[in-house]
């Protein structure tokens, strides 16, 4: 039996949907397992905010930082599981083509790990954002369900 990749850096996309948090999960396991560097992304998707919200630089700014902590909280949930190397980044964009296109470019990871899809306002878009990453990221893709 062949013996499995073993990877060097861990790119994690992570959002507050259940299946956010699994890709979490699963990014720090494999971090663990490998003895791997954890990067820990979250995309701030302005344009998902309200028109007022859109507009008040003190309510962007909050809900900014709202996801600036909770990248602090996926941090420290790394480091106590036992992964030593975690870095944590933000970026605002479409996910998908932010986390080809700038993301991996700029951390050089050699494996990304994401939820197969993602809350957007009340409906779930399934599959777009990781189909998009998985059909165009140079690197291996683990698509967590």
């Amino acid at each position: 039996m062949a013996i499995g990749k073993q990877f060097k850096h861990i790119l994690v996309a992570v959002d507050d949907s259940n299946l956010g948090q699994m890709a979490l999960v699963n990014g720090i396991h494999q971090a663990k397992e490998d003895n791997a560097k954890l990067t820990i992304i979250s995309i701030f998707e302005k344009e998902q905010l309200n028109v007022f919200d859109f507009f008040s630089k003190e309510r962007s700014s909050a809900a900014e930082e709202d996801v600036q902590r909770a990248l602090e909280r996926y941090r420290e949930m790394a480091i106590e599981n036992g992964v030593s190397d975690v870095d944590t980044r933000i970026a605002e964009g479409e996910p998908g083509e932010v986390i080809v296109k700038d993301v991996i470019p700029a951390v050089k990871p050699d494996m990304v790990v994401i939820g197969s899809h993602s809350q957007q306002g009340t409906e779930k878009y399934f599959g777009s954002q990781s189909s998009y990453v998985a059909n165009n990221a140079p690197v291996t893709v683990m698509i967590v369900r």
